[in-house]
């Protein structure tokens, strides 16, 4: 089984590509929620991946 934190890297790097439906947004943001009730994710990484999610999704939205 893959760790929760390459799932979310790869996830994250499939929402930097400008090919990727921005919709994708809430799938992400949906699985950092289970992973952090089931305790795969610590407060501290949920927010973090929360930040970077949505640099990500800042930087998309300035360059459309």
């Amino acid at each position: 089984m893959k760790s929760p934190h390459v799932l979310i890297d790869n996830e994250l790097d499939a929402m930097a590509d400008p090919a990727t439906p921005m919709s994708w947004q809430s799938m992400i943001l949906k699985v950092l929620t289970e992973m952090l009730a089931d305790q795969r994710l610590t407060i501290e990484e949920f927010n973090h991946y929360c930040v970077r999610l949505n640099r990500i999704v800042d930087g998309r939205k300035e360059v459309a």
